[in-house]
């Protein structure tokens, strides 16, 4: 099989190495948001973690932004463009999971911080276990969009799919305690919870679709 160096233009691998500031930034948002639930953090903690996401978010856009212009403006296969175009927003898109993570812990813990009554459920290890996963999936990603072996890209490919489906797991693993503990929970807390288990997973999910446009992109040109 072809060496992706043999048969990539200039304009083609660059976009590629562009994309991985993107994962990078999403790497880096993802300790951010899995600190937000270590039991020692404050409100105080929390909403710096989500101001310090809020500048990630940005920092992708912009990214995202020239990028997806390079695309349109450089010397890109015409096959291609759609998909590029598509990696880079599932890719900011990555990003802006983690902001809305991020939010949504913030606004959870001003709740607690003004003495709600509502007893904390202590099962913050269901997401931090999932974003570990997400971890691995970033990393594979940077390795996929870095690597210049379509075997090794369909490999980290299939990686990344079965760290989806371990999340896959997870998630419900979390909703079936999630359900359990209902009867004790505020409805607000049902709700904040059920939209972590989500999010979490729409990471894992948006790595997958990454890989799969990437793979599509290789697919094209080799064609």
């Amino acid at each position: 099989m072809k060496s992706l160096k043999s048969i990539f233009v200039v304009g083609e691998k660059n976009i590629f190495i562009e994309l991985t500031q993107i994962i990078d930034i999403g790497t880096e948002a993802n300790i951010i948001v899995s600190s937000t639930f270590s039991l020692d953090f404050k409100e105080k903690n929390v909403t710096e973690a989500m101001h310090n996401m809020q500048t990630l978010e940005k920092k992708s856009d912009e990214i995202a932004f020239k990028i997806s212009e390079d695309i349109t403006s450089g010397a890109i296969s015409p096959n291609i463009i759609d998909a590029l175009l598509k990696s880079v927003q599932v890719a900011d898109d990555i990003v802006d999971l983690y902001y809305y993570l991020s939010r949504e812990r913030d606004r959870m813990e001003k709740v607690y911080s003004v003495g709600f009554e509502m007893k904390r459920p202590g099962w913050d290890s269901v997401y931090v276990n999932i974003l570990a996963l997400a971890e691995k999936a970033l990393s594979k990603l940077k390795q996929a969009l870095s690597s210049s072996s379509v075997t090794e890209i369909l490999e980290l490919r299939k990686e990344i799919e079965t760290l989806e489906e371990q999340g896959d797991e997870l998630k419900d693993e979390g909703f079936d305690r999630l359900y359990h503990i209902t009867p004790n929970l505020h409805y607000l807390q049902f709700y904040h919870y059920t939209e972590l288990l989500h999010k979490c997973d729409d990471v894992l999910d948006s790595c997958e679709d990454l890989s799969d446009l990437i793979v599509s992109v290789v697919s094209s040109i080799l064609k």
